[in-house]
């Protein structure tokens, strides 16, 4: 009995085959890093053959959703801010608001604003979950 699968990645409708050896079951293991944020999931169509004189064979479809880890640091929409503001503003003047955003998925909706330095005095403040 031999195996032969093809994938196709739905993001980028590429194809590829490949044979395995001959074994009484299938077992789908990776050969590569997988990153959720280049594909999301992939559909695997396996088909099983037998050795017969005329050979018969049969398949089944598989999807795969890969899991998310949180491996990418957020990044902000610009590398550095300038803002500026007058002396003697009075209170509550927004300063400059940040935005960020995160790849991995299940961290997107989580970040968290703060300023760490800079800031002796308690002059500014940040919203943490809006950046403003």
């Amino acid at each position: 009995m031999s195996w032969s699968m093809q994938a196709r990645n739905q993001n980028r409708n590429e194809k590829a085959e490949w044979i395995v050896p001959v074994q009484i079951s299938g077992t789908i293991e990776t050969v590569d890093l997988l990153d959720r944020e280049t594909t999301s999931h992939y559909w695997l169509t396996v088909y099983a053959t037998d050795c017969g004189v005329v050979p018969l064979s049969s398949f089944i479809e598989i999807y795969i959703e890969i899991g998310d880890v949180n491996d990418n640091a957020p990044q902000t929409t610009r590398p550095v801010y300038y803002p500026e503001v007058m002396e003697n503003s009075p209170k509550d003047v927004s300063v400059i608001h940040i935005e960020a955003a995160d790849a991995d998925s299940s961290s997107n909706d989580k970040l968290t604003y703060r300023i760490t330095s800079g800031n002796p005095q308690g002059f500014f403040f940040m919203n943490p979950k809006t950046g403003e």
